[in-house]
Order: C-alpha cells, then sequence, then structure tokens
C-alpha cells in the first residue's frame, strides 16, 4: 500500500479528527467545570484556549469548517432564547431595555474614548489631534459591543432566561447590536472619509429588517397557529423551524443587521404557536450536542494572547477594567431607572459585560485598516477571553438563590 497517498487520503478527512478533539474538549470541559459548581460554558471557553493557539496550538481555529459549525452553534443558541421570550414580558421591557441599552452604549463609549486618549495616547496610530480622537473613539466604539451569547446559555441553565432580568438583558442586547453597527458606521465614516459610509442607506436597511421580522413573524405565528394541524405539519415543524431560523438569520445579515438578532426573531415568532416546546426540544437535543458546544470552544480557539502582552499590560488590563466597569454600572443605572431593584439592576448589568465574536471582528477590521494598534488589539482579545471568563461564576452567584422561573406553556 502506498502509504503517502493514504496519508493524503487521510488528510482530507483531518476535519473529523479536528471536530472529535473539538468536542472532547467541550466535554471534559464542561464536566470540569460542573465539578467546581460553575455553569459548563466556563470550561468549554478556557479549554478552547487551552488547545488554541495561547497554548498547545491543536486545534485551528481558522478552519473554515468549525467557523462555520460554531457559527450556526451561536444562531441556534439565540433561535432557543427567542423559543423561551415571552412575547408579553418582552413587549413590557421595550422602554426599560432601551434605557439599559442605552446605558450600556454612552458609558463604555465615553470612557473607551477619553482615557486612551488622555492617558495613552502612544498606543494609538500617530496622527494629528483630531486623528487622535477618531482614533480613540474607535476603541470606545468597539467596547460598546456585548454577545449575549454566554449569558443566555448561563441562564438558560439556571432556568432564568424567562425572568423580567433574563427578557430585559435579550431586549437591550438587540437594541445595543443595532446601535454599534450605526456607531460603527458613523466612527469608520470619520475616520475614513474617503469609505463608502452611507448612513441613510444603513438605516432604511436595519429599519426595513425590523419591519419585514415583524410583519413575517406575525403571518408565520397566525398561519402555524391556524393551518398547521395534524400528524403531518408534527413530524415536519423542526425542520421548517429550522428553516426559518436560517432565513431570518441570513436576512438580517442581509440587512446589516446580526445574524443572531434574526434567529432570536424568529424563535420569538415561533414561540407564540402551539409547537413552541416540540421544537425547543427537538432542536437543543442535537444543537447542544454538537453546534453550541463547538462555539463555545472556538471563543478560546479565538483568543490569540502574545507574550510581549507584558511589555504593555498596565494598558491592556485598564481597557479590560473600563470596558467591564462601563457595562455593569451603565446597564445597571440604565435597569435601576427602569425600576429593577439593586439586585436585580447588578444582574441585568453583569449580564451585558461580556464580548466576543463582535468585538474581536470589529478589532480587527480595525488593526487591518491602522485605526488601532497591535496592542490595543491585543488588548481586546484579552478583554474577551476575561469578559467570558468571569461572566458565567458572577451570574451565577448573583442568581444562586432566585426561584427558577418556567417558560410559560402555549394554549
Amino acid at each position: 500500500m502506498d502509504f503517502s497517498a493514504m496519508m493524503q487520503h487521510a488528510q482530507e478527512y483531518h476535519f473529523l479528527l479536528q471536530l472529535a478533539i473539538l468536542l472532547v474538549a467541550a466535554s471534559v470541559g464542561g464536566w470540569l467545570a460542573s465539578k467546581v459548581s460553575m455553569p459548563p460554558v466556563l470550561g468549554q471557553i478556557l479549554v478552547g484556549i487551552i488547545i488554541g493557539p495561547t497554548v498547545f496550538d491543536l486545534v485551528d481555529g481558522e478552519n473554515v469548517l468549525i467557523r462555520d459549525i460554531s457559527q450556526i452553534g451561536v444562531v441556534f443558541l439565540m433561535f432557543l432564547a427567542g423559543l423561551e421570550t415571552d412575547l408579553k414580558e418582552l413587549k413590557a421591557s421595550g422602554k426599560g431595555a432601551s434605557i439599559i441599552a442605552m446605558g450600556g452604549v454612552l458609558l463604555p463609549l465615553g470612557l473607551g474614548t477619553l482615557v486612551p486618549l488622555l492617558f495613552f495616547k502612544s498606543f494609538l496610530p500617530d496622527g494629528d489631534a483630531h486623528h487622535q480622537l477618531m482614533f480613540a473613539l474607535y476603541i470606545g466604539t468597539i467596547l460598546t459591543a456585548t454577545s449575549v451569547s454566554i449569558s443566555v446559555s448561563v441562564l438558560r441553565d439556571m432556568k432564568q432566561l424567562a425572568s423580567k432580568q433574563g427578557i430585559s438583558i435579550l431586549g437591550a442586547a438587540i437594541i445595543d447590536d443595532v446601535v454599534g453597527i450605526i456607531l460603527l458606521a458613523v466612527v469608520s465614516g470619520m475616520v475614513n472619509p474617503s469609505a463608502d459610509t452611507n448612513i441613510t442607506q444603513l438605516m432604511i436597511k436595519i429599519v426595513s429588517f425590523f419591519v419585514i421580522a415583524v410583519i413575517g413573524g406575525i403571518i408565520i405565528s397566525k398561519g402555524i397557529t391556524k393551518f398547521a394541524q395534524g400528524s403531518v405539519w408534527r413530524d415536519r415543524i423542526v425542520t421548517f423551524a429550522i428553516i426559518l431560523c436560517f432565513i431570518f438569520a441570513y436576512l438580517a445579515e442581509m440587512f446589516s443587521v446580526a445574524a443572531i438578532t434574526g434567529a432570536y426573531f424568529a424563535g420569538v415568532a415561533l414561540a407564540t404557536t402551539p409547537y413552541r416546546h416540540r421544537v425547543v426540544s427537538k432542536i437543543q437535543s442535537f444543537a447542544y450536542a454538537l453546534f453550541t458546544p463547538i462555539f463555545f470552544v472556538s471563543i478560546g480557539l479565538s483568543a490569540v494572547i502574545k507574550s510581549d502582552i507584558v511589555n504593555y499590560i498596565g494598558y491592556a488590563l485598564v481597557i479590560v477594567v473600563i470596558a467591564i466597569f462601563g457595562k455593569i454600572v451603565g446597564c445597571g443605572l440604565g435597569a435601576r431607572l427602569s425600576g429593577f431593584k439593586g439586585k436585580q439592576s447588578l444582574q441585568v448589568g453583569v449580564g451585558m459585560i461580556a464580548r466576543a465574536e463582535v468585538a474581536l471582528i470589529v478589532a480587527n477590521q480595525g488593526l487591518r485598516s491602522n485605526i488601532i494598534t497591535n496592542r490595543t488589539f491585543t488588548s481586546i482579545v484579552l478583554l474577551v477571553v476575561i469578559s467570558t471568563i468571569v461572566t458565567p461564576p458572577l451570574l451565577k452567584m448573583l442568581f444562586k438563590n432566585e426561584k427558577p422561573v418556567e417558560v410559560s406553556e402555549c394554549e
């Protein structure tokens, strides 16, 4: 037998071995975390860091297949969050969620702009006073990004996703996402006026998506409730739900809104149908067996922390502190103004601190455009690592004595 040919053939299927390593790592990480009374997601993220380029470099986090599977994982996670959302509670939390989101955007934006500009000018790219202000403003914009996928997973495990705090976190995250997209477009246009940035067009696209999502969701919900009866529909409803989830996620990206927001809206639409619990039970069984564990491990894989960070660890830690402090205080104050009590406000603030894929994407774009330096980019990576590690145990501690909130049954 030709050994080289055999090795070449095996190399074509190397991705299967990598997937096996990821799933073993996710299982071991989740099990170890549960042994010390921590959420499994924490162990999965940590083990991703260990097997990724930061430590042993066993798995290629840039592998297209792994990236695609992890993207499906976060889409399913937010779809399930939508399915478990009480629509009445979501509507009721609209004003409060807006105030929470604004607090969580304005404070990190302000701190992320002023602190580097006043105290760390040497870490900004070279330029005149105006350009350095724009560079600092871009850092502030990166710090506004929130990734609630980690909070969603922890709150689901503790049966708190349907609580008033959980719904407010989800609602605020959607608003935060939209505001962040607009901010990024505005700041990018100010830093690089030659860029093709049309704010009016962007606003039209975003508003169009939400109109389509709401109208489409109502039509789908009423259509399924009225016409989808009998065993034929029961057998196919899960497939239809997945199709709907992917279409909404794709439409969201097409209209410049995050795919997870589209998936969430699809889940909310199906949450009002009689098949809500059937869809949840079926989808979570395979999503949590394959897709979401790979997503959380891939967060760890994406964290590439270089050894030279010791030369500017002070700056990096300041970025981490103001990012976390800005979300806890900004969102916490917003929650307080919305009528939440002290502990509940803190729960909401902590639920909004995690940063993940959005912050990394925006930071990477800034690095490629020479808007931020390598030092700032590595600091953002450190922020992603620390914020994703501290969020699960903090949420677990804050919700420890809370009564579980079950998802209401459909009629």
